[in-house]
């Protein structure tokens, strides 16, 4: 009976060390292949749907930074519009062109944009870890990983 207990109790431990280990691969989503075409290819769909709302431009990404683990992900990258053409703004607006930053959630196997700096005119993304402490730190680039001291 003592072993048995003792049988069990190491199962359960090795699945939750297991599952923890899971948690905290990161995947580099950088460059689009074929183990990662459909989540990276999700991920970008909801940003350029988000960015078409308030742009009414449809954009492509060159992506400096991708990385997911567990149910996050972290993306960095410059815009540029699908047809070539140079990005317009109002004349009224003053932002910079064309870095964009997301921070991805996914949710009932959907991602969602939990987080973005679209064409800031400041450091929006600087400390983004700090300020989303359930992502998985590594999934964020230098500047996300930077401690802000509230």
């Amino acid at each position: 009976m003592k072993k048995i207990i003792f049988s069990y109790c190491l199962l359960a431990l090795c699945s939750i060390f297991s599952a923890n280990l899971e948690a905290q691969i990161i995947y580099d989503f950088k460059v689009k292949n074929a183990s990662n075409e459909k989540e990276r290819t999700a991920m970008l769909d909801v940003l350029r749907a988000s960015m078409y709302q308030y742009e009414k431009q449809q954009f492509i990404y060159v992506v400096d930074h991708f990385k997911s683990s567990g149910n996050y992900a972290y993306f960095t990258g410059k815009a540029q519009r699908k047809d070539g053409k140079a990005i317009t703004f109002p004349e009224y607006q003053t932002r910079d062109c064309c870095d964009v930053s997301a921070l991805f959630v996914k949710k009932g196997g959907k991602w969602y944009i939990e987080d973005s700096c679209i064409f800031s005119t400041d450091a929006c993304s600087y400390g983004i870890g700090s300020r989303h402490t359930q992502a998985p730190i590594a999934i964020f680039d230098e500047m996300g990983r930077r401690k802000i001291n509230y």
